[in-house]
């Protein structure tokens, strides 16, 4: 990095993954947290490949310093993310999922820093999206414990439409079991 290193570093990280740099993109990014902020502008684009491959760019940063992602996280980051599970293109809604997923995961208090957004989201989820949609939901709530959205739950256990998440074990799941299975664990 420059002494005199001014400004946002989206264009220049665009550039990388549009010429597929992206583990060069992750390492830049472990050094410099303008290029994990260019990451989450660069969510906003328009072209779905530079979108899907921030997200995998952020995911793989989260695996190798959790911290760094956290740090730099901010609410409509966090929104943005679970917006982006909803979209039509299977590249960024797999790499939404995971992202969201991992992120939760390593950091559960998030859910406690946003509960309400989180519970909002889940539900818009859940009542709009297509049925891999609403099974993401469905984890979320199992993950979180969310008993505000109980009812929505309950309307799926009939569903016997199978899913296919990109999570080991939910590959051609029906997604009432999803939601048997969630409503398991709000009881439990």
């Amino acid at each position: 990095m420059g002494l005199f290193s001014f400004g946002s570093k989206k264009d220049k990280v665009r550039k990388m993954l549009e010429t597929n740099q992206i583990e060069a993109v992750v390492e830049q990014a472990l050094k410099d947290r303008k290029v994990i902020n260019a990451l989450f502008e660069l969510l906003n684009e328009k072209n779905p490949g530079i979108v899907g491959d921030s997200l995998l760019a952020l995911t793989n940063i989260l695996e190798r310093d959790k911290n760094l992602i956290i740090r730099n996280l901010r609410i409509e980051h966090f929104l943005k993310s679970f917006d982006l599970v909803k979209s039509r293109n299977s590249y960024v809604k797999e790499n939404a999922m995971v992202f969201l997923s991992f992120l939760i995961k390593e950091n559960p208090s998030l859910f406690t820093e946003f509960k309400n957004d989180v519970i909002a989201k889940t539900k818009d989820v859940l009542l709009s999206g297509d049925k891999n949609d609403k099974a993401f939901a469905l984890l979320m709530i199992r993950e979180f414990r969310i008993a505000e959205l109980r009812p929505y739950v309950e309307e799926l256990i009939s569903v016997q439409e199978k899913v296919i998440l990109p999570f080991e074990g939910m590959k051609w799941v029906p997604l009432g079991e999803i939601a048997k299975d969630v409503l398991r664990r709000l009881e439990g």
